[in-house]
């Protein structure tokens, strides 16, 4: 490459940064806050109490997510490596002032950055051309969907950082290939789905070239071995089931279909039941999120054209990844559907088709040249338009008034207090709090005191409910105002169990 080259490199990568620095400053109240309460509450323990990987612990007492009582706080879904580099991040930015939410804004930040760099550098491998190359790489660091989710405290960065490792290093060094895809399934799972058919690409690209049969097993060892830390970390959790959330939703089985249970006299509901028949599945996953929310409706222009690109066998990389994201939305489908940030780890491979798609037609698709500066201007700008206006809308905090309850909670009560914060389950504004708690209704206050005599329990409510108005009429009120509501659950009433 020319010195040219890493220059567009260079500013591209300073760029991508500074797009992701926008609003890092915000609270956890905006898109997604449960999740990423969840995730920075888990850091957050690890900067106060100590990293333990063993034994995470988050804000959240409630039987909400796991079905029982965790009065721990157990907190046992990815392996907190995220978490961990997290809080060593905010001890090293500590001279800066940084909070803990920055600091884990600003891992997810470089992660990001460094998952662009590989992704380029794997498709400088697959075509041994810039253009094509930088193209990915841009789309990756430009698309709004990704800029919004590379910011976010999420496991989902790291996970996305080592998938792409994996895949660059395939070539070069085997063992740290499937080291990094280790860690990678470690952290999300599903990685595993998502790259398992260009995995399969790759290893029967490489029997074709070495015909070695040697090699092939080896290469088969290594992925075998790359799976038994989750084996182990998922047979470590099953000993705290208090803190695994319930998760069976997540899954397509889940999932069911209410339309014809026969056809021509033959029974095929079973065959009706799987996803794929599923009107919803195509239109929430391939038009709702694909089309529109993450390509801004233009975007699948140059993304049919990245699959006629075919340099050094492209093409096939290409549909591995097609198929690798079907197979993802296949068996994941109830998250998929449910949740948007679960398309984040299917970024990449839209990614490279993407950036396939913009090259073909820069160079293949018009012989005029206007034409070609005017083709990409439109789809880069009406993909971008579509796309960003309803991304700009996940910096929105969606309610103000948590965090100002969890102001005066921080400046009011005790740090040993324990908290009910009813926000329908959700742990956004028990974690504006800064303590720990219940993140839902708890009726037996006494039963509760009872469980926790060392702690102080107050009530902290932004909503005047039947449920906040009972506890009102009962207990005394330490701070009261049209926004939100503490009271102290400490003293005695006359009917406490309401």
């Amino acid at each position: 490459m020319t010195k040219t080259n890493y220059l567009f490199l260079f500013l591209a990568i300073i760029f991508g940064l500074l797009v992701r620095l926008y609003q890092i400053n915000s609270p956890i109240a905006d898109w997604h806050s449960f999740r990423q309460a969840d995730t920075a509450s888990v850091t957050r323990h690890f900067v106060e109490q100590g990293i333990d990987l063993f034994h995470p612990t988050y804000h959240d007492y409630s039987n909400v997510q796991s079905g029982f009582d965790n009065p721990r706080g157990y907190r046992f879904v990815e392996f907190p490596i995220y978490n961990a580099i997290s809080a060593l991040s905010y001890r090293i930015f500590q001279p800066f002032n940084f909070s803990p939410e920055i600091s884990s804004r600003l891992v997810s930040i470089f992660f990001n950055l460094g998952s662009a760099i590989i992704l380029f550098l794997i498709c400088y491998q697959l075509t041994h051309l810039f253009a094509p190359s930088f193209w990915s790489l841009a789309v990756f660091l430009f698309l709004p969907f990704n800029i919004y989710y590379s910011r976010t405290i999420l496991p989902e960065p790291p996970a996305v950082f080592f998938m792409l490792l994996s895949l660059w290093l395939f070539n070069q060094h085997r063992a740290f290939s499937f080291l990094a895809l280790a860690i990678s399934i470690l952290i999300k799972p599903y990685t595993i789905l998502i790259i398992a058919p260009t995995l399969l690409f790759l290893f029967a690209s490489q029997f074709l070239k070495t015909k070695s049969i040697k090699s092939l097993l080896i290469s088969g060892l290594y992925l075998l071995l790359s799976i038994l830390p989750l084996l182990w970390w998922r047979y470590w959790m099953k000993q705290f089931p208090e803190g695994i959330p319930v998760n069976q939703w997540l899954l397509a089985k889940n999932l069911s279909y209410s339309g014809l249970d026969w056809f021509r006299g033959f029974q095929v509901s079973k065959v009706f039941s799987l996803i794929i028949f599923h009107p919803y599945w195509y239109r929430w996953l391939f038009y709702e999120r694909i089309a529109n929310l993450i390509l801004g409706s233009f975007g699948l222009i140059p993304l049919f054209l990245g699959l006629l690109y075919r340099k050094n066998r492209t093409q096939l990389y290409c549909l591995s990844l097609i198929v690798g994201i079907i197979l993802y939305f296949v068996i994941v489908a109830g998250g998929n559907i449910q949740h948007d940030y679960y398309q984040v780890l299917i970024i990449p491979s839209l990614s490279i088709i993407l950036g396939f798609g913009f090259y073909y037609l820069s160079k293949f698709s018009f012989t005029n040249q206007l034409a070609t500066i005017s083709s990409l201007i439109i789809i880069i700008g009406f993909s971008l338009l579509f796309s960003g206006t309803q991304v700009l809308n996940y910096y929105k905090i969606n309610n103000p008034n948590i965090i100002t309850a969890g102001h005066q909670v921080n400046a009011l009560l005790p740090q040993n207090a324990l908290i009910i914060a009813p926000y329908n389950g959700d742990t956004a504004f028990l974690y504006q709090t800064n303590r720990n708690g219940w993140p839902t209704e708890i009726y037996d206050i006494p039963k509760l005191k009872s469980q926790h005599p060392h702690n102080p329990l107050y009530l902290v409510s932004v909503n005047y409910d039947q449920y906040t108005n009972s506890i009102l009429s009962q207990y005394p009120t330490l701070l009261k105002n049209d926004q939100f509501v503490i009271i102290d659950l400490n003293q005695p009433s006359n009917n406490e169990k309401i």
